[in-house]
């Protein structure tokens, strides 16, 4: 029996374990450049927050600052959702090292995303 709680808790904790080196990678605070799909570009600042596990954050800029919605990190794939005046967009982006690219669409449009990471 102990042996057997001895062999849960070490998974359990291994696991854990590469949630949060898995989760740290996206950690922080990211200085970014939106390009819409008519050339406009714009700056954004994203901040990622782990909270127990589950990432949290926002992304603000000159419309105003939006909390991420339901952001993964699944491998080097890191996607989140905004919702803009009752819009939601989807941000889908791959993660190399300490930048970041993908590309944005809701229902007024998409682009892409660049960003690099600040902090």
């Amino acid at each position: 029996m102990t042996r057997a709680i001895t062999l849960f808790l070490t998974i359990l904790l291994f696991t854990l374990t590469i949630c949060w080196a898995d989760n740290s990678s996206i950690v922080g605070k990211w200085d970014c450049v939106g390009t819409d799909d008519a050339g406009q570009s714009s700056n954004w600042t994203l901040v990622v927050k782990d909270d127990g596990g589950k990432l949290t954050g926002t992304l603000s800029g000159d419309p105003g600052e939006f909390e991420l919605v339901d952001a993964r990190l699944n491998g080097d794939t890191f996607t989140f959702k905004v919702v803009v005046n009752d819009s939601t967009y989807t941000v889908e982006s791959k993660l190399t090292g300490k930048k970041v690219e993908g590309k944005y669409k809701g229902p007024e449009g998409g682009g892409t995303i660049k960003g690099t990471k600040a902090s």
